[in-house]
């Protein structure tokens, strides 16, 4: 199970989806790189991206629930 972020960690999980985002953007352009490995490193990019997106929507899910329980 993964532990719900706290508001900070929603903000450093959201610039570190960025940051992969911009850098897989990157290495899509390469051209200097094995196929292999470029397909390895798009795999483990996107996995770890897939991560982040799962922590982020689970954090606003959260603040959805909290909200509706405070202003019914």
């Amino acid at each position: 199970m993964i532990e719900t972020l706290s508001a900070e960690g929603y903000e450093q999980t959201k610039a570190k989806l960025r940051d992969l985002e911009t850098r897989l953007a990157e290495i899509e352009k390469r051209t200097d790189l094995n196929p292999d490995h470029l397909e390895s490193v798009r795999r483990s990019y996107k996995m770890m991206m897939r991560k982040f997106l799962k922590e982020i929507k689970l954090y606003e899910a959260k603040q959805r629930e909290m909200e509706s329980l405070t202003y019914p």
